[in-house]
């Protein structure tokens, strides 16, 4: 029995895999725009957005990063939430790494842009997990197909 992997779900497509395949291509496409679109625009205009745009790459770039590993791996609920928080903290960690790191550039916003994204992450996961169960015996509620 792995921690984050289980080997059963990891071999099936399904309508979650599916839904975590289209979440990780909306945060990607979300976080890029937001990087080349938005970002300019608020500084250009001097709009004052909460650091959403100053954030965009922490609190987007999480979630993308969550459903990536959910698509690949496709963890029943109690994994996706591990792997989620493992994500978050790992993220964290790296963002807190940054005091020591030559060149690195600490910044609490990133920080909290982060654990922002992670909370949503999980949020999203728990609402999918209830929406769409994934069926321990058999369908879950669409087609299954082993890769």
């Amino acid at each position: 029995m792995n921690f984050f992997i289980d080997s059963e779900r990891f071999k099936v497509f399904d309508r979650l895999r599916a839904i975590y395949i289209i979440l990780f291509i909306a945060c990607f496409a979300l976080t890029e725009i937001g990087r080349y679109i938005y970002r300019p625009w608020v500084y250009a205009n001097g709009i004052r957005d909460f650091w959403i745009a100053d954030t965009m790459g922490n609190h987007l770039g999480v979630m993308t990063q969550i459903f990536f590993g959910m698509s690949i791996l496709n963890p029943g609920r109690k994994k996706a939430l591990r792997l989620a928080t493992f994500f978050t903290t790992g993220y964290i960690v790296y963002e807190m790494a940054q005091i020591w790191l030559p060149k690195g550039t600490f910044d609490w916003k990133d920080v909290f842009g982060t654990l922002a994204g992670g909370i949503a992450a999980i949020v999203l996961l728990l609402l999918l997990h209830k929406c769409c169960p994934a069926d321990r015996t058999g369908d879950p509620g669409g087609k299954e197909e082993t890769i």
